[in-house]
């Protein structure tokens, strides 16, 4: 996958965070100076999937379903997309736009990495006997076999997720990762520096109240026309003015430290999960 340009250029020496009088809201120690957010890496992101890990695991349970069904005489295969689509990482628009480049050439696009440009893999052309091997609905036995329960769908994925400890979320960090988004968006700090985006981008004549907004306009999405560009490279602008994403990110990143305090055991397997299957992924995909 691209990686983009070092997006953190200095930390501010005079923007510590003062202490909160109801102590609700986490204290940063300082507020980073962001121009992008696609190389940066919050914390609960050591307990994800990384997009490599995820392709790999897709490629193992392939591999696993073609073992299974070749036992009944039948062959399974995906297509594996052949380039990379969607934002560079999991930060890239987490709180808007906020590539220059991007934003100037393409607006709110992603230009060849719209995912819209990707054609879907072929699915594969299965008999009535295929299918019930791989779902495993219908009858319980073909050609003599037993079907597993589940169909061999269902014991690829089992396979891949025995190593994870007994009671392990497979979804935590996700989960933690929305919990936290939602907790910084409505933090006073971002509140605040959200208004100055605003504030900035009004005065040129784009009214929106929220950084996602535009993201989210049909008049915008798809569009590369001069209102969409100039709507674009305008948020950009009013997001270095502001350090919009510097902010966000500084609070998002201490809600999460938060989270991951109150949830370590859990996170700590989930964490030693993760790597085991992507072990197994790895010698498989390998292996073939």
């Amino acid at each position: 996958m691209c990686t983009a340009l070092l997006a953190l250029t200095a930390i501010s020496s005079c923007s510590s965070s003062p202490k909160n009088e109801n102590n609700s809201e986490p204290e940063i120690p300082a507020i980073p100076r962001i121009i992008a957010a696609a190389s940066l890496r919050l914390p609960l992101q050591d307990y994800l999937l990384t997009d490599r890990q995820l392709r790999d695991l897709d490629q193992a349970r392939v591999v696993l379903i073609d073992r299974c069904m070749r036992r009944f005489g039948f062959g399974y295969s995906v297509q594996q997309p052949t380039a990379n689509y969607g934002p560079r990482s999991a930060t890239e628009r987490r709180y808007g736009i906020t590539d220059a480049s991007d934003a100037a050439e393409h607006g709110y696009g992603l230009g060849n990495r719209d995912p819209a440009l990707q054609k879907p893999p072929a699915k594969p052309r299965l008999g009535v006997d295929a299918q019930t091997v791989l779902f495993g609905k219908g009858r319980s036995s073909i050609k003599g076999l037993k079907v597993p329960d589940g169909g061999c769908v269902a014991q690829a994925d089992q396979s891949l997720g025995t190593t994870a400890p007994a009671g392990t979320d497979p979804g935590l960090a996700q989960q933690l990762s929305f919990q936290s988004f939602d907790r910084s968006k409505a933090d006073s700090r971002v509140l605040k520096v959200t208004r100055a985006w605003s504030d900035c981008m009004a005065h040129s004549g784009y009214e929106y109240t929220d950084p996602l907004a535009p993201l989210a306009d049909p008049g915008l999405s798809g569009s590369t026309s001069a209102r969409t560009i100039g709507t674009a490279t305008t948020d950009i602008r009013c997001k270095k003015s502001t350090n919009l994403v510097g902010v966000w990110f500084a609070v998002e990143s201490a809600y999460q430290k938060q989270l991951i305090d109150q949830n370590s055991e859990q996170l700590k397997g989930l964490k030693q999960a993760n790597g085991a299957r992507a072990r197994a992924a790895d010698a498989l995909t390998a292996g073939g």
